[in-house]
């Protein structure tokens, strides 16, 4: 989704720590090489069609795979971010590697945001998007323009891990964006809400249930 600017930080924060055990105890078996065989590029599906597990299509009812499903805190990050969501995953991307420079360019994404909370990183892994590059810290929770031109490149040793989602939004989403923080702006008093956790009264997950038109729009 074109934004208006590079990136918007949601004043939200989440226990990565906590979100990290629980993806721990899945095992390596549950990461997957990179589609498109980037190197040093990994990933966990969440959120497929069908909820199937492992799988990269984008077009079809959207559910939670077995992943996601073992993850209890990590479906109520989604649940409180409060999203309609499509596809979902865990990246994961090995140290000294890197996500090569790209514009999502797929129909899918014209309508749709990406939502990013980091869950392992070290300052010197750099997001790169237009003429801009931050650092996500452990925790927070982000949008950026993927209508611009961008990459990751992760200069540390250590692997990193984001949570990747994509939205076309939602009641709650567009609450949290009222409230956000596009970077480099200074907003007195601004500071994020920390949820750290499991809270029975979020909204059930919300999932895409229809997601391509048999005709584009214009």
């Amino acid at each position: 989704m074109k934004l208006d600017y590079r990136f918007i930080q949601l004043p939200l924060q989440f226990d990565a720590k906590r979100l990290l055990e629980e993806i721990s105890a899945l095992g390596e078996s549950a990461w997957q090489p990179h589609h498109q065989g980037f190197v040093g590029n990994y990933a966990m599906t969440l959120i497929t069609p069908n909820g199937v597990n492992n799988s990269d299509a984008l077009i079809g009812p959207m559910q939670p795979t077995d992943y996601l499903k073992s993850c209890p805190y990590l479906m109520d990050v989604l649940r409180c971010i409060g999203g309609v969501w499509g596809r979902t995953r865990l990246m994961k991307l090995s140290g000294q590697a890197e996500v090569t420079p790209h514009i999502d360019v797929d129909y899918y994404w014209r309508e749709r945001m990406r939502v990013h909370v980091p869950i392992i990183t070290q300052p010197n892994v750099r997001f790169h998007c237009g003429n801009q590059d931050i650092n996500m810290k452990a925790g927070e929770c982000w949008i950026f323009d993927t209508w611009s031109l961008h990459n990751v490149i992760n200069h540390a040793t250590e692997e990193r891990i984001h949570l990747v989602a994509d939205s076309v939004g939602g009641e709650q989403l567009w609450k949290w964006l009222r409230g956000s923080r596009p970077y480099g702006v200074n907003i007195s008093g601004w500071q994020a809400n920390t949820f750290d956790s499991i809270d029975e009264e979020l909204q059930p997950l919300r999932l895409e249930s229809q997601n391509q038109s048999d005709v584009m729009t214009p």
